[in-house]
């Protein structure tokens, strides 16, 4: 599980943290940088799929001209804060399998190049807690064929068969590092071992913008992944109902979640062999995905999402609560704690949603966060809720949902900082 995420002169952060929990829900105003903290995620995930810095930045286009990946918003015009020449992210994460897992960190810095100039890599290192040296560490140097310096555990690389370009994340170079001569063979190995977890740990991530218009559509059977935006919405719940336990958690999820007196699913087939979910209720009525509601097919999806058998390790969900209506957002919620809670998945979620967060359980309101801007500053800034000055004790003493109606919590953490600033 992702610990914490750092951003420097990334978008709109000049210098931010990101504590994350098992469920991290990250509440804010519009601008206020929800969704570059998406974009920050979503660079981090380009390097585990192997993409140079321009492919993820740009677009990755595959045989056929099918397109595989989208980029970055704004591509690397707008990726740094207010046009500086680096940006830096840095994550924390465990490493290793389960019974003997290291506390990682992993950080690079990018130069995003002109219009003139490819992006390149400008430092990257890979530490491991309580260790003295990084596992590797690189640095740009205007010397040299491949203008990188690089050191495995502390000790500067000098075998000429080993060699680094500056146009692709070196961490993922480094998963592929070769079988280098003696005195290199048992460093090569261990490095590229960390390097190969950290690669692992970012590629199972999520990214899901739901569409109600992708999740109408028809699927083949056996396309059992769902899309970004809903794509093969029917496919998977076909998947889920083939086994008798999980399609009857499905429909008392469908039962509790939507009015609908769900009993039974169908998956009716087109000429092209594709499917089209059909909900049928106790009446005998039938409902296809082409008429049920964007709410009910938004339940459909996330029920998807955490019910399915491939399921994803970290999740990021744009406007949890969007076509929810407010009387079934309890249940929403609890669906993902109980999920999150046996600590096979991570979501983070975005929301406007002051009523997602009256309901928020204790251990869930640890990891709340609010993304604000101060009014005499251009940057944004991430702090959690509990850690707002007074901010416990207020919500303990009234309903934190009004709180963030009426605008306390950017309020109270304009005052902080006014504060600290008269000090």
């Amino acid at each position: 599980m992702l610990k914490k995420l750092r951003l420097e002169r990334f978008k709109n952060f000049k210098e931010a943290e990101l504590i994350l929990g098992s469920l991290t829900l990250l509440v804010g105003t519009n601008a206020s940088g929800k969704s570059n903290i998406r974009d920050a995620f979503r660079f981090l995930h380009g390097i585990s799929r192997n993409y140079n810095l321009a492919e993820i930045f740009g677009e990755k286009w595959i045989e056929g001209g099918v397109l595989q990946w989208r980029g970055i918003r704004g591509g690397t015009r707008e990726v740094t804060f207010q046009g500086q020449s680096t940006f830096a992210l840095e994550v924390s994460l465990p490493i290793g399998e389960k019974d003997s897992q290291q506390e990682a960190t992993y950080r690079i810095e990018v130069n995003p190049g002109t219009s003139s100039k490819a992006a390149t890599v400008i430092a990257e290192r890979l530490l491991i807690a309580g260790e003295k040296d990084s596992v590797f560490e690189a640095a740009h140097s205007e010397q040299g064929q491949n203008n990188l310096s690089v050191k495995l555990n502390g000790v500067l690389l000098s075998d000429p068969t080993q060699t680094f370009t500056d146009d692709r994340p070196i961490v993922a170079q480094m998963a592929a590092f070769g079988s280098a001569v003696a005195p290199w063979a048992m460093t090569a190995s261990s490095v590229r071992g960390a390097a190969q977890a950290v690669m692992k740990a970012l590629s199972s991530v999520r990214f899901l913008d739901l569409s109600p218009d992708a999740m109408r559509l028809p699927s083949l059977p056996g396309q059992t992944i769902l899309g970004d935006r809903g794509e093969n919405l029917s496919s998977v719940l076909q998947k889920i109902c083939e086994t008798r336990e999980s399609k009857q958690a499905l429909l008392q999820w469908v039962q509790e979640l939507t009015p609908m007196d769900a009993m039974d699913f169908e998956f009716p087939a087109d000429f092209t062999g594709k499917i089209l979910l059909t909900l049928i209720e106790e009446n005998g009525q039938k409902t296809s995905a082409i008429s049920a509601s964007d709410g009910t097919l938004r339940f459909l999806a996330m029920i998807a999402t955490l019910l399915g058998s491939e399921a994803a390790q970290f999740y990021f969900f744009e406007e949890l609560d969007n076509g929810i209506h407010p009387s079934r957002l309890h249940l929403l919620l609890q669906l993902i704690e109980r999920q999150v809670s046996q600590e096979t998945i991570q979501i983070v979620a975005t929301t406007h949603s002051p009523e997602l967060l009256r309901l928020l359980g204790t251990q869930s309101l640890e990891y709340a966060s609010l993304t604000y801007r101060l009014s005499d500053r251009p940057d944004a800034q991430i702090k959690r809720i509990v850690d707002i000055p007074e901010a416990r004790r207020v919500i303990h003493e009234q309903d934190l949902a009004r709180l963030h109606e009426s605008g306390w919590l950017e309020d109270a953490v304009n005052f902080t900082e006014d504060e600290d600033t008269i000090e």
